[in-house]
């Protein structure tokens, strides 16, 4: 497993523990839809409708990006396109990507880089979603050490690609405080796109995350980076002490990690429509989220603290939905995502996942194949109706 991957697996179980993110409707396997899917709809579902809502078995894990379905049945969504969504919360994406190859779920939680090393072991899975950008990854600075911090270059009017330069040439003789197998990896490839040495900067290498962020707030080296727990406390707890430096906008592909719905290219032969469904409900909950947080985070917050008995503080969902993922709405999709002139183009991700990848994918490998969010989104687009539910009100 590359250090990127190591890095991804370790903040996972992290963010499991700090936030305990699991559903609260577990339920057992049934048929994957006990009616045909109705028609696109504009409003509530009808009491007679309702009855003959298309059931789909979702698999979800421990994270705060995963409750974005949970949420979409709480606000009529998923019911105003004639479905209920059965949830099953499982450890792991890799237990998730077997029940669905299995047939036990429909879809589920999963990543682009997910499937991968999986092309030749389970090769009818399909990433048919992307459904957030994980912003995880980045530089946490000192603000008394007055680094160039990329948006606030950008709010200055500054080009995004001078602004990743100053950025990145600014950590050269700087030290980073990282555990270094985990962490380096992705500093060292964003340095490298843009001609710097790796070894330009020094590296405080720990045992672990708590290590390295002790010896950071200790007043030790000059950029963190580690578990997500950490880097958000930092943030929310010492607002005056610590500033997000930059991270996917300054590292390139070696920042990229898009999530996604996972599911199996049988279960979307037999539910074409009911696939572009969901991937509007998935649309429109984005939209939500995005046009007023502070209506989505309390919810977003219960559903994890009802499910954890936990005590999720709504300040800390609004920090992590903000700086730690990003819910992409049709607009971000379309000139983010989708666009191949952009630098965050899902490709740039996937072309440095499939030279990372161990095991690595047959010759001849597509990752359009398995990666087929693009086709999907498309097929959306040219479906008036649910273009104009997504785009529609949001109450």
């Amino acid at each position: 497993m590359s250090g990127r991957s190591l890095w991804r697996a370790r903040t996972g179980v992290a963010a499991a523990i700090a936030v305990a993110a699991l559903t609260a409707t577990a339920c057992s396997s049934s048929s994957s839809s006990s009616a045909p899917a109705a028609a696109p709809s504009s409003g509530p579902a009808s009491a007679s409708a309702a009855a003959a809502l298309s059931t789909v078995k979702v698999g979800i894990g421990p994270f705060l990006d995963n409750q974005t379905l949970p949420l979409a049945q709480e606000l009529g969504f998923a019911a105003q396109q004639g479905i209920k969504f059965q949830f099953t919360t499982l450890p792991s994406n890799d237990a998730i990507y077997q029940a669905i190859e299995s047939g036990q779920l429909d879809m589920g939680a999963g990543t682009l880089r997910g499937l991968v090393p999986l092309a030749s072991t389970a090769p009818t899975l399909r990433n048919y979603i992307i459904r957030d950008q994980f912003l995880g990854f980045f530089l946490v600075g000192r603000k008394r050490a007055n680094p160039p911090v990329y948006s606030a270059l950008i709010a200055k009017g500054v080009a995004p690609a001078a602004a990743k330069l100053e950025v990145l040439k600014s950590w050269q003789g700087k030290t980073f405080d990282i555990v270094g197998e985990q962490n380096f990896a992705p500093i060292a490839a964003g340095l490298a796109a843009v001609g710097i040495s790796p070894k330009s900067v020094k590296v405080d290498n720990f045992a672990d995350d708590a290590k390295a962020a002790a010896a950071f707030q200790s007043g030790v080296g000059d950029y963190y980076t580690g578990s997500l727990p950490i880097q958000s406390a930092l943030l929310l707890d010492h607002p005056n002490d610590y500033v997000n430096v930059g991270g996917y906008e300054v590292l390139g592909p070696a920042g990229l990690a898009y999530d996604s719905w996972t599911t199996s290219q049988s279960w979307l032969a037999a539910n074409p429509q009911l696939a572009l469904k969901v991937l509007a409900v998935v649309l429109k909950t984005s939209r939500y989220i995005n046009a007023d947080l502070s209506a989505a985070a309390p919810k977003l917050a219960d559903l994890v603290n009802t499910a954890s008995s936990g005590n999720l503080p709504v300040a800390q969902v609004k920090l992590l939905a903000t700086q730690f993922s990003d819910f992409l709405t049709p607009q971000q999709l379309t000139t983010r995502v989708f666009d191949t002139a952009s630098p965050f183009y899902w490709r740039n991700e996937i072309k440095l996942d499939i030279q990372q990848s161990s095991p690595a994918p047959p010759a001849g490998y597509n990752p359009a194949s398995v990666a087929d969010a693009q086709s999907w989104y498309a097929k959306f687009q040219s479906t008036p109706a649910l273009v104009a539910w997504v785009n529609g009100p949001l109450g």
